[in-house]
């Protein structure tokens, strides 16, 4: 594949910044666009690739488009973006970073998407494999940038790569062996202008596979619900046994088939795959326990960003619950919450930029209070909860009014409860 002689990236971030490597490693022009480029400037990760060649300029509307011939767009950026609708009026071709990683790879690809367990399914299928003695890498979403993984390509590694509804709906190559769509539920509104139009985005990953002999699994509710649109599939499945799946606490029943149906297609067989499976560790902030102080166990599942995942992690629960919740609101509404909370949620604390919202649409059908921060929502938490309950930071909202990730968040709950234990130890 040849690569356009003039390049302009729009968005600095992780994938942008492991694109203008590539590319700039391949001898290319390139040139990157950002809002925050002034403060970009000044990172050493930056510094060093414009030492390289790159060429930096503020994301703005007017933006001249002279002489380039492709536009990469990071996931985050908006297919509406001012500067991507110019180029295709001037015929440039637009491409997602994850497009131009597929172009160049040459490995054997598993794709994995879904509106909640994706991270865990590519990590859970990767942790199998490796075990098997299979060599394998868990790419995209998951954090690590599938372009950055093309400065040190290994032919022979299975890339398992997690794919989210933004980078799907920009992915045209036929670039997969194998394709899973967990689930679909309700998610990134705000960004998408319907559900159907995100519904499409997840649906896009079958027309990525190779060819005929290309795999798509699907979990049931998938193939129920949008069975009309989908190709040929197959239902992932795996014989949940007492032996198997009960042994192991934390992963979900959804993520264990989808990952049991990919390694079984690569040879593994279904006791090894559950004896492997003992001795993966589930990454942090989903239904992650933080601490129990007098009697009240803490909580952190702060990558739940949207509605259907907070009510999976209520469902783990027996109750009493005091739940934590908020932040950026997606589009979605948080009436579902009213079914699945009943006679389990005891309080609902909201903070950030939804609070509005949720307390809008919920506090006839709950106790509900609203603060301001994350801090003030563990203190109310903490101050209504009693012995057996479980406060549980659960927030169906993305983070981005008051941190720069979920993580961060997850960390500064986790932060600030084990310094409350801390505090609740030297009291008594």
């Amino acid at each position: 594949m040849v690569v356009a002689a003039k390049n302009l990236i729009i968005g600095l971030g992780i994938s942008g910044r492991s694109c203008a490597a590539f590319l700039l490693k391949k001898g290319f022009s390139v040139v990157a666009a950002d809002k925050n480029i002034e403060k970009l400037r000044l990172d050493p990760q930056i510094q060093s690739l414009m030492q390289a060649g790159l060429k930096c300029d503020l994301d703005r509307e007017d933006f001249s488009l002279d002489g380039f011939s492709q536009i990469i767009v990071s996931p985050g950026i908006n297919p509406n973006h001012p500067i991507v609708q110019k180029g295709r009026r001037l015929g440039i071709e637009i491409l997602g970073e994850i497009e131009l990683a597929f172009r160049h790879l040459e490995n054997r690809c598993i794709g994995i998407t879904g509106s909640n367990g994706k991270t865990t399914t590519t990590l859970l299928t990767t942790h199998v494999l490796n075990e098997m003695g299979i060599r394998a890498r868990a790419l995209g979403n998951v954090g690590a940038s599938l372009s950055g993984y093309l400065m040190d390509p290994d032919s022979e590694e299975i890339l398992v790569v997690e794919l989210s509804s933004f980078q799907l709906e920009t992915l045209r190559e036929r670039c997969l062996d194998v394709a899973v769509i967990l689930n679909i539920t309700p998610n990134h509104l705000d960004r998408h202008p319907s559900m159907q139009a995100y519904i499409d985005a997840k649906l896009q990953i079958q027309n990525c596979l190779k060819g005929p002999s290309a795999k798509l699994y699907v979990s049931s509710q998938v193939a129920f619900e949008c069975g009309k649109k989908l190709k040929k599939i197959e239902i992932f499945d795996a014989p949940i046994s007492s032996v198997g799946y009960t042994e192991w606490r934390g992963v979900g029943e959804q993520n264990v088939k989808a990952a049991h149906s990919i390694c079984a297609l690569l040879g593994v067989s279904t006791s090894d795959f559950y004896q492997k499976m003992k001795t993966f560790q589930k990454p942090p902030h989903r239904i992650e326990w933080v601490a129990e102080i007098n009697g009240v166990t803490y909580y952190n599942d702060s990558k739940a960003t949207n509605v259907d995942a907070v009510m999976h992690a209520v469902n783990q629960f027996e109750g009493p619950i005091v739940l934590v919740a908020g932040g950026v609101d997606k589009g979605a509404s948080y009436r579902p919450w009213i079914d699945c909370f009943s006679n389990k949620v005891k309080k609902i604390v909201v903070f950030g930029q939804a609070a509005d919202k949720i307390k809008g649409e919920l506090q006839e059908s709950f106790s509900l209070e609203k603060v301001s921060t994350l801090e003030e929502a563990l203190l109310t938490a903490h101050s209504v909860a009693r012995p057996k309950d479980v406060v549980l930071l659960s927030p169906g909202c993305s983070s981005y009014d008051q941190f720069v990730n979920y993580e961060a968040r997850g960390n500064e709950f986790k932060r600030m409860v084990l310094e409350l234990g801390w505090k609740e130890k030297k009291l008594f």
